[in-house]
């Protein structure tokens, strides 16, 4: 993932369904009012020339499909200005101050989530009828966007069906020999997708077995938590809470002789004496044992050192 500027990290998401039949085809739309002019073959966010400018009548005028959506949905679409900052409503019908964005001349991604009590059914890529303030008669959209979910994932091209995209899985085996399970540090800067609880966030260094790992991974009530164990023994359990864990925090949990520590953005905040460490780890998962809890989220850096680092390194 390339957003945020800078060098890209892994995005790791849960599977989504896209269930607008077409994402970039403003002509499969339906009009509200006087039908607005479509101008195809402007420049999208993706370096194609896929967008589309929407000129409409103001409070006359809107551009909508049925996104065929449950009863929570998950909505998105980029917009842009053609000039100036303005304000316009966008994804649902209903004039909702929730669903009124002020737009510039950047592209950006606009996201709303709720039900179809109060969103309806149809997905509204533009509506011209219900801005709130210094409101907007034309814009360029691209890449609209409904999921049956409780949080926005990537977009997901359509063109004319519904496209799923798969779940994201991150593993590496075999690489006990770059890992000394007797000391070590698992360092990860990472952030979450979510704060719900149906998002898991899970990191670990584990045996071919499950039965030794040690893991760092996010609760969903904004909680760092560590987790070992040793031959199906647990041992250590640390749990701290951070300021925002859907931001990214640097996060190192340390074992060895001396015991267990965990650090978190330079700051060591606990420590256990028990010196009991995981056997023969040799794998690292995006993921509890056993393929469940799979980490959905974003990661910078992910390093596993194979001695136990000092103060100084960890700050």
């Amino acid at each position: 993932d390339y957003t945020g500027g800078g060098c890209p990290h892994i995005l790791a998401e849960p599977q989504r369904t896209n269930t607008l039949l077409y994402s970039e085809d403003f002509s499969q739309y339906l009009a509200g009012g006087t039908a607005p002019t479509l101008t195809t073959g402007q420049l999208a966010p993706d370096g194609t020339y896929n967008a589309t400018k929407v000129s409409g009548v103001l409070n006359s005028t809107s551009l909508y499909r049925n996104s065929e959506s449950s009863t929570t949905a998950s909505r998105s679409i980029y917009a842009r200005t053609v000039s100036g900052t303005g304000t316009v409503n966008l994804m649902s019908y209903g004039g909702n101050t929730n669903n009124n964005f002020t737009i510039t001349e950047e592209w950006q991604r606009f996201e709303l989530t709720g039900s179809s009590a109060t969103g309806g059914t149809n997905f509204y890529a533009v509506d011209f009828r219900f801005p709130s303030s210094n409101p907007l008669t034309e814009l360029i959209i691209w890449g609209c966007q409904s999921e049956e979910a409780t949080y926005p994932t990537s977009y997901i091209p359509t063109s004319g069906s519904t496209v799923t995209r798969n779940q994201d899985i991150f593993t590496r085996d075999g690489i006990g020999s770059l890992i000394n399970s007797t000391e070590g540090v698992l360092f990860v800067e990472m952030a979450a997708l979510s704060l719900l609880s149906d998002v898991s966030r899970v990191i670990m260094l584990t045996s071919s077995d499950g039965l030794n790992y040690v893991n760092i991974y996010f609760q969903s009530d904004g909680k760092l938590t560590v987790y070992n164990n040793v031959n199906g023994v647990n041992t250590v359990l640390f749990e701290q809470v951070l300021n925002d864990i859907t931001l990214f925090n640097k996060c190192a949990l340390k074992w060895g002789s001396q015991g267990y520590e965990l650090w978190a953005n330079g700051i060591k905040l606990e420590s256990s004496t028990s010196t009991s460490v995981p056997i023969g780890l040799s794998e690292i998962n995006f993921n509890w044992n056993g393929g469940i809890r799979h980490f959905y989220g974003k990661v910078k850096q992910l390093q596993v050192y194979d001695t136990s680092l000092s103060d100084e390194q960890l700050l």
